[in-house]
Order: structure tokens, then C-alpha cells, then sequence
């Protein structure tokens, strides 16, 4: 990745974790799948768990902007509300393939 593509990202990745992005970002799509899945089905419950995973998982790795993510589609699943979780859920999608982009 190129030095202006780094200063454009919204994650700093730790040296030390960067070997397992790649296998976060495998993981994490196949949970995002589940959760979009749950969304369609309206399965708010399984989004929220799905949210609260994110939250973890995410600040593991000290990827702050996904963790905080996951944190607001937990609390907005938990509200009910469907029409905000859309474009949560796609911000997510959108931060994962920018995740991924910063491994090639």
C-alpha cells in the first residue's frame, strides 16, 4: 500500500496484529453475512449479538472506528430501529472492504 492510501485510512494497525488482519476480515465478512441475513429476517436480536462480537472482536485488534461501530448496531437493534441499521450495517461492509484493500 502506497504512503497516501496509509494517511487515507480510518484504522492504525498495530505491527504486531497485522499477520492476523487477514483472518479478522475473512471472519468478519462471514458475520456480516449472518447479520445481513438477520437484518432481511428481521432477527434484531441476532443483529445485536452480532454487534456486540463486532464490539469485541474489533478492539481486540485496536480497530477503533469498527469496535465503536459494532457498539452502535447493538444499541440501535436494540431500539428497533430497522431503517438506521441499513446504513450500519453497510458502513460496515464499507469499512471491512477498506480493511481488506489495506493487505493487497
Amino acid at each position: 500500500m502506497s504512503k497516501d492510501n496509509m494517511k487515507k485510512s480510518r484504522f492504525v494497525i498495530d505491527e504486531s496484529l497485522r499477520g492476523l488482519i487477514p483472518y479478522f476480515v475473512v471472519h468478519q465478512f462471514d458475520e456480516l453475512e449472518i447479520m445481513e441475513k438477520s437484518l432481511k429476517d428481521g432477527n434484531l436480536e441476532e443483529v445485536s449479538r452480532l454487534g456486540h462480537s463486532l464490539k469485541g472482536a474489533a478492539a481486540n485488534f485496536c480497530l477503533d472506528p469498527l469496535s465503536k461501530l459494532g457498539v452502535a448496531i447493538q444499541d440501535v437493534s436494540k431500539l428497533g430501529m430497522t431503517d438506521a441499521l441499513g446504513s450500519l450495517v453497510a458502513k460496515y461492509r464499507d469499512y471491512l472492504e477498506e480493511l481488506k484493500k489495506m493487505q493487497d
